[in-house]
């Protein structure tokens, strides 16, 4: 036991006299998860700027402002001519161009059914769809409350002329995350690839650091003389601290009103088989990778395209076969998956067993390249 302490002693001395090490496991996930949260607090976006080219003029085309401005999601500002379209586009970032055509109201009272012109930005696809969805909303309850109009004024009474008009009824319901929050989806997500990036480049700079030294067979090694006793003893310092970390992450769920009635057997069965399992990968790319630098530059590889490949906004359904096989060996994308289980479903620890599995095979996985890349370099080492 004394052994034990004095080499965890030691790693936390070498913990403490890397500054790149300390900055990265503990200060990354605090300030990215504040940074963060505070970015995507607002859960929502609302208030996206629209133009509204008005060619008509008239109490109708005022109207139809007045309904597009009502919404939640839009506010409008007004031109009445395309002269300066493109510059007022390009100085205030529209999202859409609603142009009201001359001889709006004219022609509806003709039943010339004329047409408004929707042009969506969609050089950012999430304000483009909320802003869509705003101008379909307005508009599209404005023309039937025309329609319904014209119907009484020719004496349909009220109801039958609703009833005329729309034929069936539909009712939308919202589950899972109800108020289709932008936070509660995308915040938990980004903080599982900070995590899993810390772990993966801590314990590989912690091992690589030592072989570029000379200090791991000669002052580390000598003293445990099991591999598994070796990575055990390299990682569960960052475990320690880790654990210290979630709590800290989970402290800022009610800091920025995020719930979080997770199973909590089936949440922490997810933490701690994606630290294993990021662990094991990082020790093995610095066992193959003896080099600080280098194991870095092949970590972070692994980790940028990590998240898009995850499924986690652009479902595995939708790529490629292949793709999908290669995402499915990054503990990420079953992390993820479990992780929304838990926290938008409600599941429970059996219904992230798939998940689970999928971590604890990568960390078998990896646990066994470390155990064989160990054996090979400890004989060159007694050669």
């Amino acid at each position: 036991m004394n052994n034990f302490f004095s080499l965890i002693k030691r790693e936390w001395k070498l913990f403490t006299s890397n500054s790149v090490v300390v900055a990265i496991f503990l200060g990354a996930p605090l300030l990215y998860g504040l940074l963060l949260g505070a970015v995507y607090s607002k859960g929502k976006v609302d208030n996206l700027p629209v133009l509204v080219v008005d060619m008509d003029d008239t109490p109708m085309s005022h109207k139809a402002i007045e309904m597009l401005d009502d919404t939640e999601v839009l506010t409008v500002d007004v031109a009445f001519n395309t002269a300066d379209v493109k510059n007022l586009v390009i100085s205030n970032g529209y999202d859409a161009i609603i142009t009201i055509p001359n001889r709006f109201e004219a022609d509806i009272i003709q039943k010339r059914h004329p047409e408004i012109q929707v042009e969506v930005n969609t050089a950012n696809i999430l304000p483009a769809n909320y802003a869509a969805k705003g101008i379909q909303v307005a508009l599209g309850t404005l023309n039937a409350g025309i329609e319904i109009s014209s119907l009484t004024k020719k004496g349909v009474p009220a109801v039958t002329a609703k009833e005329q008009y729309e034929a069936f009824g539909v009712n939308y319901a919202r589950f899972f995350n109800k108020s289709a929050n932008y936070m509660m989806f995308l915040w938990p997500g980004v903080l599982g690839v900070i995590i899993q990036q810390v772990f993966m480049l801590a314990l590989a700079l912690s091992f690589a650091r030592e072989f570029e030294e000379k200090t791991f067979f000669s002052e580390f090694y000598s003293k445990v003389q099991n591999p598994w006793m070796a990575m055990f003893i390299k990682s569960i310092l960052f475990w320690i601290m880790g654990a210290v970390i979630m709590l800290l992450l989970w402290s800022m769920f009610p800091l920025f009103k995020v719930p979080l009635h997770a199973s909590p057997l089936a949440l922490v069965s997810l933490l701690l088989a994606l630290i294993v399992s990021v662990s094991f990968m990082g020790i093995a790319v610095s066992l193959a990778i003896p080099s600080q630098l280098k194991a870095t530059e092949i970590l972070m590889v692994v980790a940028t395209p990590s998240f898009i490949l995850s499924g986690f906004t652009w479902p595995l359904s939708q790529m490629p076969e292949s793709i999908v096989m290669l995402a499915k060996t990054i503990p990420l994308t079953h992390f993820l998956e479990g992780l929304r289980k838990v926290m938008l479903y409600d599941a429970n620890f059996n219904d992230v067993l798939p998940e689970l599995k999928g971590l604890l095979y990568i960390a078998l996985f990896f646990a066994i390249v470390c155990y064989i890349i160990f054996k090979i370099k400890a004989r060159k080492q007694k050669a």
